[in-house]
């Protein structure tokens, strides 16, 4: 048996703060594997300003090069269900029978995750894994939903995709921000507005 992360996210771009948390999942539940899932169209999200999918894929691919432990997962890109975790978790139980399951998320996830379609299956193909960001409130989240989750203590990395794409579209470096590789191909393929 493997115990395998599941860590989805728009990673437009994938950068350090997105490594770090991977990392720390991977080292502290402990994992085996820690799956990277594009999501196709997040259902939580305004998806109008996303990158198109070849793009958010190849920079997770440079991203998580050189890591034994991470793998690109392209099974939310290859499924025409909804963009739901419940049917992502369940496409992963199929997928690894018997392997143990980890939902890696964040602690603003968590607050919403009543809102998410049934959510109460999650518990049952999965451990849900939350990382408590800075300026996270636990007092949100119903004690119910408490109950069921592991709180996995990562060191807070300040990093965020929207302010990455900022500073690129204003022309400033993002060279502490994300792996070099990722910079050099959002340069090439002239992403974000860059000039």
């Amino acid at each position: 048996m493997r115990r395998r992360g599941i860590f989805g996210g728009t990673f437009d771009p994938p950068h350090y703060g997105h490594l770090s948390l991977a990392n720390c999942c991977a080292d502290k539940i402990p994992l085996d594997i820690v799956h990277w899932v594009p999501a196709r169209t997040p259902p939580h999200k305004d998806s109008s300003g996303i990158s198109p999918t070849e793009h958010r894929v190849a920079m997770v691919m440079l991203a998580i090069a050189g890591n034994p432990r991470f793998e690109l997962s392209r099974i939310e890109l290859s499924s025409d269900q909804p963009p739901w975790t419940v049917f992502l978790l369940e496409r992963f139980a199929r997928e690894f029978p018997d392997d143990e399951l980890h939902l890696i998320i964040g602690g603003d996830s968590l607050a919403e995750i009543h809102t998410w379609r049934d959510y109460r299956r999650l518990w049952t193909l999965a451990q849900i894994d939350v990382v408590a960001r800075s300026g996270w409130d636990a007092s949100a989240v119903a004690e119910e939903i408490f109950e069921q989750v592991n709180i996995v203590e990562c060191p807070s990395v300040d990093i965020s995709a929207t302010e990455i794409r900022a500073r690129i579209s204003r022309g400033e470096s993002i060279d502490r921000l994300v792996p070099p590789a990722v910079r050099d191909y959002i340069i090439e393929n002239d992403l974000y507005g860059h000039s």
